[in-house]
């Protein structure tokens, strides 16, 4: 089995992974981006900074902003420092803040304060009620009309779904990326949901 899973995993890693995050900036109006965002587990910045040179296209003011722990244990290499190293050869310091904090704990932004909240294989790094935690404080800071997009490893949506359905979010839509995003036989999931108005 791992001559199918081992090619699978790597593709993922070094490109599909990237493939579908741009499938799913461009599928979104470029208004979504004329507000600050927000990454949720940002690491060194794969989403964050596709997020950020979105913003840049649509000469948007206001930055992206990430959230990471930046554990070494993780994720290699991870670090704010990393971070903005990336940033600078994309050419997006400017459009990108960091802040280091865990989602696992209140996030340190306002309600409402984001147009879009993005995840990207980071929340099944904790335990249950952390990730419930950290799905709903990304409920949280995204403003009414807003989205949030997560993509994680299978299995997880189920409490993802019911948090947000307990907060009264009604359009949640949760299905399997595909093949581009499969780590080894284990599939990738993405949720999109648009907080109430």
């Amino acid at each position: 089995m791992s001559f199918v899973a081992a090619p699978l995993y790597l593709y993922a890693t070094l490109k599909g992974k990237s493939a579908v995050w741009e499938d799913i900036l461009a599928s979104l109006p470029s208004s979504t981006f004329s507000s600050p965002v927000l990454d949720v587990g940002c690491g060194r910045g794969l989403v964050l900074l596709k997020l950020a040179q979105r913003k840049k296209t649509v000469l948007s003011a206001s930055p992206a902003y990430g959230i990471d722990i930046f554990s070494t244990a993780d994720q290699t290499g991870n670090s704010p420092e990393a971070t903005y190293r990336n940033a600078a050869a994309l050419g997006v310091v400017e459009n990108t803040v960091l802040h280091t904090a865990s989602f696992t704990e209140g996030f340190p932004f306002a309600d409402g304060a984001f147009s879009l909240v993005t995840s990207n294989l980071a929340i099944h790094n904790a335990k249950r009620e952390g990730r419930r935690f950290a799905v709903q404080e990304m409920a949280r800071v995204c403003k009414p009309g807003g989205k949030i997009i997560l993509v994680d490893l299978f299995g997880y949506f189920g409490d993802h779904k019911a948090v947000l359905r307990e907060q009264g979010w009604t359009d949640v839509d949760v299905s399997l990326v595909g093949w581009k995003m499969m780590f080894g036989t284990l599939p990738c999931q993405v949720l999109v949901a648009t907080k109430p108005e």
